[in-house]
Parts: structure tokens; sequence; C-alpha cells
């Protein structure tokens, strides 16, 4: 064997070789340009589902191309040295980053779990890790999720298969919790007939919700995944706001007021509303009283 010509696997050159390996990352990069591009054009114009998989098509089909080419004209299509070039790639890439093929894997495991889905409303992990969250865009290696406030957050994909997701989109209604805090010689009767009157009487706080509204939120327990989870069928009677006390110290009673919504991304919007009225009712009877969002 020349030095001038040195050769690796069945005969092809080194060069070849590393031309092959270099053509491949750059088929990689074009392949995610085009999948960004695609998305742009097709976002606004077709469902998200629809523009993320043929995006994703799109995509797939630059990266098979890519090797074909390059194996067909940088190896003349040797197996075995397509074969090295790809385990090389793949070494070289699962030395540099473990969390990389973590990721993927975990890519995979959502796309055939599907714990989440494109437009999504979840919580990942503990409440305070990301708050109320959309789900924007899921890929490979990342599920991108974009939060109240308007920021997105990049969640590797390992993150939402080990940690607690919260999924309020599967279950349809979002529960709010309001603290009323009244003296210890105050009616309760009263205040609970005030808070429950609120309540009942705020146009996207369940059961009130309208006839379509209540049609679509009872709709959402006969799906498959929300049957195959209960034994029983439930109703929005399991949901009518209720009024609990939750402590009594120094004085006064700590009631807690919980309603629900099917109105998911209006939670804050919605809490503030109610929690305003019923203020304005319980100060109008006289009654002393201290309030929060819990």
């Amino acid at each position: 064997m020349l030095a001038s010509d040195p050769t690796l696997i069945g005969g092809v050159s080194l060069d070849a070789f590393l031309a092959f390996l270099f053509t491949l990352l750059g088929f990689l990069f074009l392949g995610n340009l085009a999948y960004m591009l695609l998305r742009q054009v097709l976002d606004g114009r077709v469902s998200q589902g629809t523009a993320k998989w043929a995006a994703a098509i799109l995509q797939y089909a630059i990266i098979i191309g890519g090797v074909y080419a390059s194996a067909k004209y940088l190896l003349a299509f040797d197996l075995r040295a397509v074969a090295a070039s790809l385990g090389i790639l793949g070494i070289v890439v699962a030395v540099s980053s473990s969390q990389i093929i973590q990721n993927i894997l975990a890519g995979i495991l959502i796309t055939i779990n599907r714990p989440v889905q494109l437009e999504d409303w979840i919580i990942v992990g503990e409440r305070p890790t990301t708050g109320l969250c959309k789900v924007r865009d899921i890929s490979f290696t990342t599920t991108i999720l974009q939060g109240l406030d308007g920021g997105l957050i990049l969640m590797p994909n390992s993150s939402i298969i080990s940690s607690k997701v919260v999924n309020y989109s599967r279950s349809g209604l979002l529960e709010i919790r309001v603290s009323i805090s009244v003296p210890t010689a105050t009616d309760l009767a009263r205040v609970r007939e005030i808070a429950l009157a609120a309540a009942h009487d705020h146009p996207l706080i369940l059961p009130n919700l309208g006839t379509a509204g209540r049609s679509g939120a009872q709709s959402l327990f006969d799906l498959p995944y929300i049957r195959r989870l209960r034994a029983d069928r439930p109703d929005l009677a399991h949901f009518e706001p209720s009024v609990l006390t939750s402590s009594v110290s120094d004085g006064w009673i700590k009631l807690t007021v919980r309603v629900w919504t099917s109105k998911i991304p209006r939670k804050d919007e919605i809490a503030s509303q109610y929690l305003k009225e019923a203020l304005t009712r319980l100060q109008a009877e006289e009654i002393s009283v201290k309030a929060e969002i819990a």
C-alpha cells in the first residue's frame, strides 16, 4: 500500500472516508435548517401538528438523501466503510455528550407514548419549576414550552420523561383556589353563601359555562384515556364550587374557596375577577375580610 494513497476499509481512501463524515454532518445541518424554514412557512396556514410532521418529513428526507448520495459518490457503497463511518460518528457523539443520546431516546418515547402533545397546557416537575406552560414544539432532543409570561423554556426531552408532568389539557379542567379570612365572630354560613354565589355567577367558572360550554366540558369525560383512568363516569357535578375551613388562628378563620374552569390559560384572570367580586359582596355587608389567591 502506497503512503500517498492510504486506504482504510474496503479500499476506500482516508480522504473519501473523512469527506463522507463531514458531508454527513453538513446534511444534518441542512435537514435542521429545512425543518425550521418550512415550519416558518406553514405555521399559521395549517395546524401545528401538520406543520411539524411535514417539516420533519422534509428534514429526514434531506438527511437520508444525503447519506445515500454520500455513500454512493464518496464510498462507492462499500457497506463496511459506511458502517465504520457511522460507527465512528456514533462513538464521537456518544463520547462528546451522553445527554444527546438520552434526549433522543426520550424524544422517541414521547412520540410513542404521547404524554404531552403540541398545544397542551402542562406543568413539568414541581410547580415552581416551569409554572403553567403551553407545548410549542417537540423535537428529537428538546421540548419547547411557553409560559404565561411569554417566555420560552427549552426543556430536554429526558426531563419530560423523568419528571412529574401535570397535563391540564388532557383533563380539560383546572382548579383555582382563593383564600378568604374573616373574624371568628362572623356568620360563616353567610360568608359561604356569598362566596358560592360569586362563583356561580362567574361565566367561566364551572358549572356556569352555558349550554355549549357544559357540553364540551362533559364530553371530555368520555375520552378513552379519561375513562380508562376512572371506573366511575364523572360529570360536572363533581366540580361544583366549594368552601372549606382551612384554619383558625389569632381570631381569624381561614376559608379556602375551590372553583374549576375549562379556560386554562385564563386562570389568573378568572381568579382575579372572582376575588374582586367576592370581596365587593362581602364588604357590601360590612364583613371584615382578608383574601389572597392561593
